[in-house]
């Protein structure tokens, strides 16, 4: 007789709750998920406690405009994508945690959590994730009056591909922090949803939004803060993983419905608005090969963004005898256009500060009017829309890799309505919006077009259709 977990997997509900209806993403993920079942019940089936194991699914993400904006307090319309980690995890009381990953060639991170926190003891792919999270997790819970972290055995899986820019490394935050949460019923526990809330209050975020679960859009902003390293109200930060951005990736991965795009604004959080792509017109995403990793010598290249925009509110301070703290909050009396043009005029003196500030007013006024092309709707304007915001980062940001910036134009050349590449750059990947009766032949193109240009990606590159899909999910199993 099959258990729960067996018909839950093998059944189709789950599958097109979180993906929709698209037979080929539905078949892929069965298998994924199967994988990750197989290995846990082969390799941990003595060594768990309880009769239930905790599902868990995590998606990544597009940004389809929005630039480097969060981190300013800009806005961006974010999909939540098909790609994503699938996490089947229990606790256990042997002392030791394991997180295997079902590629084996990433390796296994083990750790034990003690009450001071976690010990490591081997580290897979990904492990400085793990760490961190189990890390903060454990002295935030501690610092509230909560027990300590246990430990847990988890099998993982994930198909986001590495350095694609839609927001694997923040997908792998998340799916830790869900292993440890959900396999100690914390995430379920009203004490920690009113802890979450109470202190995403404290940083200023606006609660009771329409169409929004409170818990859920504080739960992001705090995961957020795993990356970044900031305090959360009263729960302390740490040294992050290294990153100064905004929270965007965790709205998309956290708040994400399926069919619907999301309009945010940051720093706080706030929901602008629901959209949807028109029927008969869906995203493609390829990830060129090159990966966009945050590595150590690639770091400054990401940080160096925010430096500019941080030193640009410096100097536009300065100019204006003002003591705002983001780019958004300078010329609010002003239009989009009369904004940009009264920073040209006080920055001319650093070109450095006046391209980084012309990037963000600008890429703010396209997305407002992306926003209504899209509801009209106009997919050619937006089209055009979205190219225009490619060359914006290529020419200012200068984060647009080659493989990427060939990707933008094949796209174009191929009939698309518009393409951009998207994320933090250096690397990563390009969206391009088309025709849904063309999807096929266009993804089979554009594939060869890129490969003929690029030849050492072949077997790396991913090209795919991007259908909005639903944010993570979590829910306990009986065996």
């Amino acid at each position: 007789m099959k258990t729960a977990v067996e018909k839950t997997i093998e059944g189709d509900s789950l599958y097109r709750e979180l993906f929709g209806d698209n037979r080929e993403i539905l078949i892929s993920k069965r298998a994924m998920l199967n994988k990750v079942w197989n290995i846990f019940r082969n390799r941990f089936d003595t060594s768990y406690s309880g009769n239930r194991v905790y599902l868990i699914a995590v998606p990544n993400r597009v940004e389809l405009l929005g630039k480097h904006t969060d981190y300013q307090g800009g806005e961006t319309l974010l999909l939540t994508g098909p790609k994503n980690f699938f996490a089947i995890a229990a606790p256990c009381s042997d002392g030791t945690s394991h997180f295997v990953n079902v590629d084996r060639e990433l390796g296994e991170t083990v750790l034990r959590m003690k009450k001071d926190g976690p010990e490591m003891m081997s580290e897979g792919m990904g492990s400085n994730y793990t760490h961190r999270v189990a890390e903060r997790l454990n002295r935030n819970l501690l610092d509230s009056g909560f027990p300590p972290l246990g430990n847990v055995k988890a099998v993982f899986f994930g198909d986001i591909p590495i350095g694609g820019g839609t927001s694997g490394s923040s997908a792998k935050v998340i799916t830790d922090f869900l292993i440890f949460a959900a396999s100690h019923e914390l995430i379920d526990e009203a004490a920690f949803a009113d802890l979450i809330k109470s202190n995403g209050k404290k940083t200023g975020l606006e609660l009771d939004q329409q169409g929004l679960d409170d818990y859920l859009l504080t739960l992001s902003m705090y995961i957020a803060h795993y990356e970044n390293g900031l305090d959360f109200g009263d729960l302390k930060g740490d040294r992050g993983v290294g990153t100064f951005g905004g929270s965007e990736d965790h709205t998309a991965i956290i708040l994400g419905e399926k069919n619907r795009l999301l309009f945010c604004r940051y720093c706080p959080t706030q929901l602008l608005e629901k959209v949807s792509i028109p029927e008969e017109y869906v995203v493609v995403v390829a990830y060129s090969g090159k990966k966009a990793e945050k590595t150590r010598d690639a770091m400054a290249k990401y940080n160096r963004l925010s430096g500019d925009a941080a030193r640009a509110v410096q100097a536009l301070n300065k100019a204006n005898g003002t003591e705002h703290t983001l780019l958004r909050d300078f010329y609010p009396e002003l239009s989009f256009r009369e904004r940009t043009e009264a920073a040209t005029d006080q920055l001319k003196g650093d070109k450095s500060l006046l391209t980084r500030s012309y990037q963000f007013f600008r890429e703010r006024e396209i997305i407002f009017e992306a926003v209504e092309w899209l509801k009209k709707p106009r997919m050619e304007a937006y089209g055009r829309l979205i190219n225009e915001s490619h060359d914006l980062s290529r020419k200012y940001l200068k984060n647009i890799a080659d493989e990427v910036d060939y990707l933008q134009q094949s796209a174009n050349e191929l009939g698309a309505l518009g393409a951009t590449g998207f994320g933090g750059g250096f690397g990563g990947s390009c969206y391009a919006v088309i025709q849904e009766s063309q999807a096929e032949n266009f993804i089979g193109q554009w594939s060869e077009k890129y490969h003929q240009r690029f030849p050492r990606y072949r077997g790396l590159t991913q090209f795919d259709i991007y259908p909005p899909c639903s944010g993570a999910t979590w829910q306990s199993v009986k065996l």
